[in-house]
C-alpha cells in the first residue's frame, strides 16, 4: 500500500492530480447557486487554489456550466438520497475531496481511501544545547552556548561620525535564550513554527530567532525580544491597533532607538543596516585570520527571508508569543562558503562568539549597542540530531516559509 505524500515535490504532484480530476470530473456541474458555491469553496480550502485557477482550468478544458445538471453534494458518508449517480473516477474523487477537506493540505494515494487518519502525536520536545559550566575552562565541554560579555565586541562609539573611533559595547538588547543544531537536506525557513525546537519553550516568550541554512543542517539561536520593543515589532509588521501612538523613544538609549527603527523597517532597510560581527575568542590560527572579527553588513553578503510570527491563542487555551526569525541563506554565499570549507575541520575546538548589531548611521543611533551576542563553544556536527518533524506535517518538504495562521508576514 502506497503512503501519504509529504515531501514537497510528491505533495505537488498530488495536489494537481486532484485539481484535474477534481475539475473534469465536476466541470459540468458549476453553476451559480449557493449549492455550487459551498461546493466550491470545498475544493478551495482542501487543496488550496483560487477562483481564477479554477475559472482557468475550465476554460482550457472548454467545459461550459449546465444550468440544468443535478447538484453536486459532499456527503458525509456514503452517497444520499439526493446525491447524483457517481462514476467510479468521481466517487473516487469525492473521497480524496472528503478525506482533503478533513485534514487540509493533505493528499493521500487512491490505495490508502477510507484508511482512517491517524492522531497527531503530541509535540516531544527536541533536544537543546545545554548553557557552558559558569567557570569551566574554555574548550573543555562542546556543544555548548554562553553569552559571551557584551564588551568584547566594539561597536561605534557616540561620536564615530567625527572620529571613527570605537568602544566596548554596553549590554545586548535581546538577551540569548539558547541555541540548537539539526541535520537536514532540506535547511527550512521559518523554523519558529515548528513547536518542538527549544525543547518545546519557544514560544514561551516573544523571541528573535537567527536560523543558519546550511548545506547539511541548520543552526539556531534564540534571544527574547523584551517587552519595551514588541509595539515597534508588531507596528513594523502590520499588526496591533494602527490607531494607537507608540511608545516615545526619548528616553531610550541610542541602541534601543536604533531596534526600533530596525523593527519599524522594511526587508531592504534591515538588510543595509543588521550587520554580523563574529570574534574567534579561542581556535587555530588560520581560522582567525579567515573569520577576521570585522563587522559585515549581513544582507550584502547574502540573501535573507524575515518572518513575523504575531502571538496566537490555541483551542487549548494555550498562548504562544510572537517571533521574528531572520533565515541567512549561507549556501548562496561564495565568501560564506569559503569560510566554512576552512572552519569545518576545526569545529570542535573552537569557541566563536557570534554577535548582531543595528549599524548606527545618525547621530541619534550611536553608540552602537549589540543586539544580540552568542558564545558557542565547539561543534560536534556528528552528534547532532535530526530536525524535529513540523507540527503542520509536510511543511518541512517544501523548504519555504508555512506560515501558522493568515495573520503571518514573510519578506525576503
Amino acid at each position: 500500500m502506497n503512503t501519504a505524500f509529504t515531501n514537497g515535490a510528491g505533495r505537488n504532484e498530488r495536489k494537481e492530480t486532484a485539481i484535474n480530476e477534481l475539475l473534469f470530473s465536476y466541470g459540468q456541474l458549476f453553476v451559480d447557486d449557493d449549492a455550487h458555491r459551498e461546493y466550491l469553496a470545498n475544493i478551495k480550502y482542501a487543496i488550496g487554489i483560487s477562483d481564477e485557477r479554477i475559472q482557468q482550468a475550465i476554460q482550457s478544458r472548454r467545459v461550459k456550466p449546465d444550468p440544468s445538471a443535478p447538484r453536486p453534494t459532499l456527503p458525509a458518508a456514503g452517497r444520499s438520497a439526493e446525491s447524483p449517480e457517481l462514476t467510479d473516477s468521481q466517487a473516487r474523487t469525492m473521497s480524496l475531496l472528503r478525506m482533503s477537506v478533513s485534514v487540509r493540505g493533505t493528499f493521500v494515494d487512491d490505495d490508502d481511501i477510507g484508511v482512517p487518519k491517524k492522531e497527531k502525536k503530541p509535540i516531544a520536545p527536541a533536544k537543546t544545547f545545554p548553557k557552558f559550566p559558569d567557570g569551566a575552562k574554555l574548550g573543555s565541554h562542546l556543544n555548548c552556548w554562553s553569552s559571551p560579555p557584551s564588551g568584547n565586541f566594539m561597536v561605534r562609539g557616540p561620536k564615530y561620525l567625527k572620529n571613527k573611533k570605537k568602544v566596548p559595547s554596553s549590554d545586548y538588547l535581546f538577551p540569548c535564550r539558547g541555541c540548537d543544531l539539526f541535520l537536514t537536506d532540506l535547511a527550512p525557513k521559518n523554523l519558529g513554527r515548528n513547536r518542538a525546537i527549544l525543547e518545546g519553550k519557544l514560544r514561551e516568550k516573544p523571541t528573535f530567532i537567527v536560523n543558519y541554512r546550511l548545506p547539511w543542517g541548520v543552526f539556531l539561536s534564540y534571544h527574547e525580544i523584551p517587552e519595551r520593543f514588541l509595539p515597534f515589532l508588531r507596528r513594523g509588521h502590520g499588526h496591533g491597533d494602527q490607531s494607537v501612538p507608540l511608545p516615545s523613544t526619548a528616553g531610550m538609549t541610542a541602541g534601543d532607538r536604533a531596534a526600533c527603527n530596525f523593527l519599524l523597517s522594511d526587508s531592504e532597510e534591515k538588510d543595509a543596516a543588521w550587520k554580523i560581527v563574529p570574534v574567534v575568542a579561542q581556535g587555530p590560527w588560520m581560522v582567525k585570520k579567515v573569520v577576521g572579527g570585522k563587522p559585515a553588513i549581513v544582507g550584502k553578503q547574502l540573501p535573507i527571508t524575515y518572518v513575523y510570527q504575531p502571538a496566537q491563542k490555541m483551542g487549548n487555551d494555550e498562548e504562544l508569543c510572537e517571533y521574528l526569525e531572520a533565515d541567512l541563506d549561507i549556501v548562496s554565499s561564495a565568501a560564506a562558503r569559503n569560510i566554512l570549507a576552512v572552519v569545518r575541520s576545526y569545529t570542535n575546538v573552537l569557541t566563536v562568539d557570534l554577535g548582531f548589531v543595528v549599524q548606527g548611521n545618525k547621530k541619534e543611533e550611536l553608540p552602537e549597542q549589540m543586539m544580540l551576542g552568542l558564545r558557542l563553544h565547539g561543534l560536534d556536527p556528528l552528534t547532532a540530531e535530526l530536525l524535529p518533524e513540523m507540527d503542520d506535517e509536510g511543511e518541512e518538504g517544501d523548504g519555504e516559509p508555512g506560515l501558522d495562521d493568515e495573520d503571518g508576514n514573510m519578506t525576503e
